[in-house]
């Protein structure tokens, strides 16, 4: 006796395109959440790189990465377009609030000297 027996139904390819189509739809709405988080400060998340960054990110990174010897160190900041505005102790680290100029812009980070140097984008 033959039987003839279709595998699967169209409901399940249905569902599975209906799946996949959600996983995709979530992805890109989860990359554009991060992606806008990133690009809100991308020197204190560390991704100086484009599409976060912009040309005056990056000068600032470079910047940034040429004070960082002399902040760890301890010892006083002798860079042009550099300001100490303010220099404290707590938690074990000490912070460092400085004001930059950077491509024309006046930018303020606060950096916390630890065991890691991290900074975040302040208001000056």
């Amino acid at each position: 006796m033959l039987v003839l027996t279709e595998r699967g139904s169209d409901r399940e390819g249905k569902r599975r395109r209906i799946a996949a189509l959600l996983v995709v739809l979530g992805g890109l709405i989860g990359s554009l959440g991060v992606g806008s988080v990133l690009a809100s400060d991308p020197i204190g998340y560390g991704v100086p790189i484009w599409p976060f960054a912009d040309t005056a990110d990056r000068a600032e990174h470079a910047l940034l990465s040429s004070v960082v010897p002399a902040v760890r160190s301890g010892s006083p900041l002798d860079h042009a377009g550099v300001e100490v505005l303010r220099r404290t102790s707590a938690y074990g680290s000490v912070f460092w609030t400085l004001k930059m100029q950077v491509d024309g812009e006046t930018r303020c980070r606060e950096l916390a000297v630890g065991l890691n140097v991290t900074s975040r984008r302040v208001d000056c």
